[in-house]
């Protein structure tokens, strides 16, 4: 798995249709998006990563939350996952980052997700399909985006792209 940033444009697109997505302001406050985190239907689904929050100490792990090392790192927000296009994806250099704080917590979240690959694959996986299937609790699928919806979306996307 690696880091990417998305594009505003695609990001502006999808919160037309779904304003639980981790909408972009702006490039300077361009969150970082992990993935892939599954695949399905020839979708790629990215999940946003969060920064470490005095919150995150006190949540526990999720079926749409996943901590990040204890949430000493952050977590990532499945629930927020999107399928992203490549050409809506941007990688990102974390050497190139200027911020030193920054890189080092994204080199850590990514040493982390390394490890953690399949467990963050199968979480992944289990809640969009708990979701589509309207097998979760009303709560949990409140909370999550509408993943069916927003895989249309992006096939619409790729096709006026």
């Amino acid at each position: 798995m690696k880091i990417y940033r998305l594009d505003t444009n695609y990001s502006n697109y999808l919160y037309n249709f779904e304003p639980k997505i981790s909408f972009i302001r702006n490039e300077k406050e361009n969150r970082p998006f992990l993935g892939v985190v599954f695949r399905v239907h020839n979708n790629k689904f990215f999940a946003p990563l969060t920064s470490p929050k005095a919150k995150h100490l006190t949540m526990k792990n999720a079926q749409d939350f996943l901590k990040i090392d204890d949430s000493f790192l952050g977590g990532i927000n499945l629930n927020n996952m999107i399928p992203i296009p490549e050409v809506a994806l941007q990688e990102i250099n974390i050497s190139k980052l200027e911020n030193e704080n920054y890189k080092r917590m994204l080199y850590k979240q990514l040493k982390w997700v390394k490890n953690n690959t399949e467990r963050i694959n199968n979480r992944a996986k289990n809640l969009y399909y708990l979701v589509i299937q309207k097998k979760a609790t009303n709560d949990l699928i409140e909370r999550c985006c509408d993943f069916k919806l927003l895989e249309k979306k992006c096939q619409e996307f790729i096709e006026n792209y």
